[in-house]
């Protein structure tokens, strides 16, 4: 049964709480290694079996499984947007001065401070996907789903263009995959330089991601993911309106499906060896397609846990993260650089893939401790609070007492 004391649009916040922290297994790779490691497990060279397990867990349960979910809670956040919109009379010009303001918010993450934001991606993708958000829900999932099949046909496509490639461009995939040591070693001591020594890398890490990532595939994926996620909204999926049944069928589908595409993905390019190009092209078609169902049924799991009853104190932590879940992304980001870059320790390049998951266990801990903290005293996450106001030219309230 539904706790008492829960609302139904709590599971939006407990399934963005959950998002927030699995996207950090992921990402922690991109603070603490080079860029090409993040897809390449072998870019900085052989790994132990320990790290070579570490890597099959992460990619197994976390790689694109919790993003999916989190871009899916943006786009059904465009809808509850939509809706305060009609609500208090705001027009156009409102939504635009909340996505600039958030691109702005995402330019500045991602120029001065990590080269993996997302959140300058979801501003514009966002602003696309709010033009399509009164469509009818088939029109939706059929526009999603094109969106999707891009980067598969991307793949498909330059996968047979190489037979036709010379051996010069053949070569030069290769060492954009797997760059030669001295080069990574650049970047490393990049990274373990001061704030300002690590900005001509940063800026050029940045636009590489903001560039070829975007347009070869976040703005495909996420902007498919956004919409699929308002069906899922509307539908009552992400408000825990359907049967403890359906969603438990779901979660096991789900999870089965996508653990079994994803896992033969990790056989096969394990075989290869992660060699380029096979390993660039075909090679991450696998869990870029199992990690669709592997995150539904990681939702379909929250919605059950929204549901049921559990221990008091574990729903509502999950909450509050996932109710200051901008506040607590960038916190990820003030935390790991911190721990990895020269302005901090400067452990850049020197943790291995087994204790980077111990890292992530240590960050989990401070965000939840802190969220906590926050979330007796005030009412919203400090950059929710500051991103509204801006948007709406307000001082808007933020503790309790004051709303």
């Amino acid at each position: 049964m539904q706790h008492p004391d829960r609302t139904r649009l709590d599971s939006l916040d407990l399934l963005r709480g959950i998002a927030i922290l699995g996207i950090l297994p992921m990402n922690v790779l991109g603070f603490a290694l080079p860029f090409e490691a993040y897809s390449n497990p072998l870019a900085m060279g052989p790994l132990t079996q320990g790290e070579w397990w570490a890597w099959r867990v992460s990619h197994l349960v976390f790689d694109q499984k919790f993003i999916t979910i989190f871009s899916a809670l943006f786009g059904a956040g465009l809808l509850l947007l939509d809706a305060k919109a009609t609500r208090a009379g705001h027009g156009t010009g409102w939504f635009l001065r909340r996505m600039g303001w958030l691109l702005a918010i995402g330019m500045l993450h991602a120029y001065l401070l990590w080269s993996g934001d997302i959140l300058a991606c979801y501003a514009i993708v966002g602003t696309l996907a709010w033009l399509l958000r009164r469509l009818p829900s088939g029109w939706l999932v059929a526009i999603g789903l094109a969106l999707l099949a891009v980067p598969v046909l991307i793949a498909l496509l330059l996968h047979a263009l190489v037979r036709f490639m010379p051996a010069e461009a053949i070569e030069g995939m290769r060492l954009q995959w797997s760059p030669p040591r001295e080069e990574l070693e650049r970047a490393i001591d990049a990274y373990r330089g001061g704030w300002l020594e690590q900005m001509p890398q940063r800026a050029m890490d940045t636009m590489m991601f903001q560039l070829a990532v975007f347009f070869l595939w976040a703005l495909w994926r996420v902007g498919g993911v956004m919409l699929l996620g308002m069906v899922l909204l509307r539908s009552g999926f992400l408000a825990a309106r359907w049967s403890t049944g359906a969603y438990a069928s779901i979660a096991l589908a789900g999870l089965a499906v996508g653990g079994a595409i994803s896992g033969w993905g990790l056989r096969w390019n394990e075989a290869i060896q992660y060699a380029a190009p096979d390993a660039m092209t075909i090679g991450p078609i696998f869990n870029y397609v199992g990690s669709l169902f592997s995150a539904l049924g990681w939702a379909a799991v929250a919605m059950l846990l929204s549901r049921l009853d559990v221990p008091a104190s574990i729903l509502p932590t999950l909450e509050g993260v996932g109710r200051t879940s901008l506040s607590n992304y960038l916190l990820q980001t003030a935390i790991c650089t911190t721990i990895f870059y020269g302005h901090g320790l400067g452990w850049h390049g020197h943790v291995d893939r087994v204790h980077l998951l111990l890292v992530v266990l240590l960050v989990w801990l401070i965000q939840v401790t802190l969220t906590t903290f926050w979330l007796r005293r005030f009412e919203i996450g400090p950059v929710e609070w500051a991103w509204r106001s801006l948007a709406d030219w307000r001082r808007l309230p933020i503790r309790p007492r004051e709303a």
